[in-house]
């Protein structure tokens, strides 16, 4: 799927346009596309129609166009302000992400009649990505031996810590889905600085790249965001300030099943999906990024959570009792 950005006199417009085909057994790659847009174009249509108040741009319209034999389906979404990205949030900026994702959260009843179509469409997303996150692992394995290993601060450890991660994610499968089958709500899938737009004043006008929309675990977004876009000090010390404000917005407007300790755990055993997850967007940072300031902090970003995580996994953390929930035991040894 291509995304094209227009200003325009009326508002910023954004195109979103897929190949189509006719063909009904289409290769895992063009189906997790189409998946892609349509998912995107099902969120945009039906947020747009119940009118969800939430920072995402609104459907304008959808069309098709043909060049000979090529077709390609087409839509439009339209802001208010185009707004910038910032691949590194404050604590204030994470907390008004929270407030709109508790806002999607507690829209998911409304949200309800697209879930089935969604769900298809992510299934498709999902395989796709499972066939090349073997590719991608080995791709960083080798990385960090060479080229890339100076943005890391033990890059010798990562594949081993890979492997712990994978294995659990592969042996703890079922067990999850059983209980997140109990929480789940419409996810944005791929939340992060990058799909967060603030204008000059810091508001957030628009949160963008609604492709893999899913039903799931309500701490899921949150959790990517963290990981991916929050300083460490902001992930290990601070984290339940940002779901605090998840957690009470929701309550307000609409009292959710699961109470504020369950998010706290949910967070460490997310975090392990959400750093496997981040491989991908981060190789892509350290190839294409010309800014080494902003490649270090991804990969130190990325390095910490994968300790965290695999730490967690491996009784090398313990409840401190306190809002960081978790420290490391060598720490409270010395």
């Amino acid at each position: 799927m291509h995304i094209t950005d227009l200003m325009a006199a009326e508002g910023h417009f954004r195109v979103h346009l897929v190949r189509d085909s006719e063909n009904l057994n289409v290769q895992l790659e063009e189906g997790s596309k189409l998946a892609a847009y349509y998912n995107s174009l099902f969120w945009h249509e039906i947020s747009t129609a119940e009118k969800i108040s939430i920072a995402s741009g609104q459907f304008y319209r959808r069309f098709r166009v043909s060049d000979g034999d090529i077709k390609h389906s087409v839509f439009v979404t339209k802001s208010e302000k185009r707004g910038s990205a910032r691949s590194r949030l404050t604590l204030p900026e994470l907390e008004r992400v929270a407030r709109e994702i508790a806002t999607l959260h507690a829209a998911n009843s409304r949200l309800a009649r697209c879930a089935l179509d969604v769900e298809e469409n992510y299934g498709n997303i999902k395989m796709y990505r499972k066939k090349i996150q073997r590719e991608v692992i080995e791709i960083l394995e080798s990385a960090v031996t060479q080229e890339l290993a100076r943005y890391f601060v033990n890059p010798a450890s990562i594949p081993q810590k890979i492997g712990i991660l994978t294995h659990h994610l592969e042996t703890h499968k079922k067990e999850d889905d059983e209980e997140n089958h109990q929480h789940k709500v419409i996810t944005h899938g791929r939340l992060s600085g990058d799909t967060c737009r603030f204008d000059e004043d810091g508001k957030l006008v628009e949160i963008t790249e609604w492709e893999n929309i899913h039903l799931g675990n309500p701490v899921e977004d949150l959790t990517n965001l963290l990981v991916t876009s929050a300083d460490v000090d902001i992930r290990r010390k601070k984290f339940m300030k940002v779901f605090q404000v998840y957690f009470y917005t929701l309550v307000d407007t609409h009292p959710p099943n699961f109470q504020l300790p369950d998010l706290k755990r949910w967070f460490k055993e997310f975090e392990a999906k959400a750093v496997m997850n981040g491989i991908e967007s981060l190789l892509l940072t350290l190839a294409d990024s010309p800014d080494e300031n902003l490649k270090r902090e991804a990969a130190h970003r990325w390095e910490t959570s994968l300790d965290d995580s695999v730490d967690f996994l491996t009784g090398n953390y313990i409840s401190d009792h306190e809002h960081t929930f978790f420290s490391h035991k060598d720490e409270d040894e010395d």
